[in-house]
């Protein structure tokens, strides 16, 4: 299989976990086993999505343009949770409405890249140079 669709099969499997657990009822067990704050799982799903969509990136795009890529990855996760949100809207006990989810989504897309950029540029300074 092609390096670059390895990259992008995260990201498919994050946004389809993502559409399965936004089609339970809100009543569903499977939603309530859960111990956090709704907003809580809607920022660590949407920053799980922001680093599949990060790991999506080639490492040299992030290295020559890393503001263009992640406000790639940020606007993806918005349209990605706004359409999430409409989603919601068609089921059963959810409202699909909610500012603060989307809010949510958005803070944990925006923190994707932000910490992404932390890693890879720790990696690349903690890289010491062959002689």
């Amino acid at each position: 299989m092609s390096k670059n669709i390895l990259r992008k099969i995260p990201a498919i499997l994050v946004m389809v976990a993502i559409f399965i657990l936004s089609a339970l009822p809100a009543n569903d067990p499977l939603l309530n086993s859960f111990v956090f704050s709704d907003k809580i799982k809607h920022f660590i799903a949407y920053f799980v999505l922001g680093i599949s969509f990060c790991l999506w990136i080639p490492g040299n795009k992030w290295n020559a343009k890393p503001v263009i890529c992640g406000m790639l990855v940020v606007i993806i996760c918005a349209i990605f949770g706004i359409s999430d949100e409409f989603h919601q809207s068609f089921v059963p006990g959810r409202s699909g409405n909610d500012l603060g989810d989307l809010t949510a989504d958005f803070i944990g897309g925006l923190t994707a890249p932000f910490l992404y950029l932390l890693v890879l540029k720790a990696a690349v300074f903690g890289r010491e140079p062959k002689p």
